[in-house]
């Protein structure tokens, strides 16, 4: 085939695959389902005791607050995707923007212009500050920045489009982790059903394109769709993962991904393999200084999220958790946490955004 033609059509498709999965929790999900009912009693993990207890809430009256990340002092920082911000939250609770102008977001966007699209993960390197922008409208804002004194941010990834070339661009960047393996970060991209590699100077290729899955009366593959993204203790990179139509319950996954020959993807025998399954609806991952693994699943019934009415009400209605992983059996470590998306870990706390909450609450770590 004409490589173009072929470039033209992967772009086709992946532009299609947005269309179809990606959604507001994420912008990656356009209508994620927790599922099949076939499987409802999958994910009846045990249930850690305080896991009912409400969270202290760090602040609130935010626009989709998504990624966090802690910068040297020990202040915390917030991907705010619909505000299009990040806030800096001082040890004596005080919300700074650490930017003058807005980043590049969106409040109407996606299928019926329902959706969110803006900053959604953090990364400090070398010193600088470094966040990911995804997006559903086609203009060219999906792209990796890094904060700057003046005009306040700038691009380090050059912009793309659906004929930008594939092995330097992003579909829809989600989640970003620091990786000197390829000199500089790995990201997931749910738009390509990919994590790329992309380096100080902003180029970017494939590291791992995953698969798709069948699941039984189901005769159409699957779609594996990467979320968050972490590194793990072993040194490992980990990632967790949605599914696509027909949304199969406890079919989510947490891969561990790991370049063992030194090429600079992760695509050969033996470098992805699953570590966690049995999940739903994973929305990030992150672990702990003391190697727990801490996962966020989005609802306990996504579908009657999306089937009408309104949204944020639904969430609320439909509140997800968050599991404990100590290498066994995950279990319940905060139960009913509104559109859990983003998770940070230290020592004595973690950190949720609550998306369609519009807060970050913690919780201890016990």
């Amino acid at each position: 085939m004409n490589p173009y033609i072929k470039l033209v059509a992967r772009n086709l498709h992946l532009s299609a695959f947005r269309i179809a999965i990606i959604a507001s929790l994420l912008i990656i999900a356009a209508s994620v389902a927790c599922a099949s009912e076939s499987a409802e009693d999958e994910g009846n993990f045990a249930v850690e005791e305080s896991a009912g207890a409400k969270g202290i809430v760090v602040v609130e009256g935010l626009t989709s607050p998504r990624g966090l990340a802690l910068d040297q002092g020990g202040n915390l920082l917030i991907a705010e995707t619909g505000g299009g911000r990040l806030l800096k939250v001082t040890l004596d609770r005080d919300v700074l923007s650490l930017t003058t102008d807005r980043l590049p977001h969106a409040l109407n966007t996606g299928p019926d212009n329902e959706y969110r699209a803006g900053p959604s993960a953090i990364s400090l390197l070398n010193g600088e500050v470094f966040f990911i922008v995804g997006e559903f409208r086609g203009n060219q804002s999906a792209r990796l920045y890094r904060i700057t004194d003046e005009p306040g941010y700038e691009p380090v990834t050059p912009a793309t489009d659906a004929f930008s070339p594939t092995e330097n661009r992003f579909s829809n960047p989600y989640d970003i982790v620091n990786a000197p393996e390829v000199d500089g970060w790995i990201v997931s991209d749910p738009g390509g059903n990919s994590l790329l590699a992309v380096d100080l100077d902003g180029n970017i290729h494939d590291y791992v394109v995953f698969e798709n899955f069948t699941v039984p009366d189901h005769a159409a593959a699957v779609e594996m769709v990467p979320t968050g993204i972490a590194r793990g203790p072993d040194g490992a990179v980990y990632v967790g993962s949605l599914t696509g139509f027909p949304y199969p319950r406890g079919q989510a996954v947490v891969w561990r991904v790991e370049d063992l020959n030194g090429d600079e993807d992760a695509m050969d025998e033996g470098e992805v393999e699953p570590y966690v399954t049995g999940l739903t609806t994973i929305t990030d991952i992150t672990f702990g200084p003391d190697g727990t693994l801490y996962i966020a699943e989005f609802s306990s019934d996504t579908k009657t999220i999306f089937e009408g009415g309104d949204f944020t009400e639904n969430t609320a209605a439909n509140p997800g958790r968050v599991l404990r992983w100590n290498g066994s059996e995950p279990t319940v470590f905060a139960d009913n946490v509104v559109s859990p998306t983003g998770l940070l870990a230290t020592e004595s706390t973690l950190y949720i955004s609550e998306e369609y909450a519009g807060r970050v609450s913690e919780r201890p770590i016990n």
